[in-house]
């Protein structure tokens, strides 16, 4: 018991700095750094072991192995923007409904990270906790450090299953959560767990992140900024809610979007990636590695028009294309 009260007297210090306002402050770095190698030493993360690097192939997705997962705490600016997102996401449904604010973390890694820092901030009595994890061994791991914390009070249920195609037990859900994405939201599952999600739920839920938006842009290798061209996706609520509309049986359906290139060459064309984590909690250009530039791959080299579509399969991104594939 007095190891857990320590563990959890680190963790509120930490969290206590990453919740302070402002962008960047001296604080931040350090408790970011504080807060990985805590979770490391517990979660005994092994950069070497097979186990830990071992990839889930989804029908529509990557799940990343325990150890990329678990990197991913490292992103300072990532880390800070989803943990204070989630905290006043909180504190608003606290303030509008009462307790418990019931959050669904669909793809928690070993660590459940963004989960964490609010348990060490609130009672059992004012948010619970249902964790979705398809990696047996970070769902192993993660059961080692709720018990470490002795968080075990804030969890309503951990399930060991694949967030696209779970099926709800209940619809007592406030918040829902999920960081399960990549650059230009490639490889990765976070529109399906989302899209999934929200089918069987109404539009009381707060879905974080809020919105991720993919545009196409121009950049030439020697120049530092980028120029717009076109938004291919903003995926907020009110997208998921159309693309829901739009589709049957989950055979999800996107829009093919339309772009002039101008002047510009296909060579220099890139996905940038912008990310409204809850309200004013933001991850723009180069803020983390899910903001890095992402190269288009054209399957015409010599065109001026371009389509885009968001596809569903195993390595979900955007295909960029000549033709277009409406019917006339």
């Amino acid at each position: 018991m007095l190891q857990s009260q320590n563990l959890l007297e680190k963790l509120r210090n930490i969290s206590n700095d990453i919740l302070e306002p402002g962008d960047f402050y001296e604080k931040l770095a350090p408790a970011i750094t504080a807060y990985t190698d805590l979770l490391f030493n517990l979660g005994k993360i092994e950069s070497d072991g097979a186990a830990d690097r071992k990839h889930i192939n989804l029908k529509l997705g990557n799940a990343i192995g325990t150890f990329w997962a678990a990197n991913c705490v490292k992103e300072i600016f990532r880390t800070q923007r989803f943990v204070r997102g989630l905290y006043w996401a909180v504190k608003d449904k606290l303030a509008q409904k009462g307790s418990p604010v019931q959050v669904l973390y669909a793809g928690t890694g070993p660590f459940a990270t963004l989960a964490l820092p609010i348990m060490s901030q609130f009672s059992p009595e004012e948010v619970q906790f249902s964790f979705l994890e398809i990696n047996q061994n970070s769902y192993n791991k993660l059961l080692d450090v709720i018990s470490a914390f002795n968080f075990q009070q804030y969890v309503k249920r951990i399930e060991l299953t694949d967030a696209t195609s779970y099926i709800l037990p209940d619809k007592e859900v406030d918040i829902v959560l999920s960081e399960t994405l990549n650059k230009a939201l490639i490889t990765e599952p976070q529109v399906f767990i989302m899209l999934n999600l929200a089918s069987q739920l109404d539009d009381q839920a707060i879905y974080l992140p809020e919105e991720i938006t993919v545009n196409l842009c121009a950049k030439k290798r020697n120049e530092r900024n980028f120029t717009k061209l076109e938004k291919l996706i903003t995926f907020n609520q009110a997208e998921m809610k159309r693309i829901i509309g739009n589709s049957g049986d989950q055979q999800w359906v996107f829009d093919e979007i339309k772009a002039e290139l101008g002047d510009n060459e296909i060579e220099d064309l890139y996905y940038a990636t912008e990310i409204k984590v809850y309200k004013n909690n933001f991850l723009g250009y180069n803020d983390s590695s899910l903001n890095f530039l992402e190269k288009v791959k054209p399957d015409q080299k010599d065109s001026k028009t371009l389509f885009f579509k968001y596809t569903a399969n195993e390595r979900p991104g955007f295909v960029a294309y000549a033709e277009s594939l409406a019917k006339v």
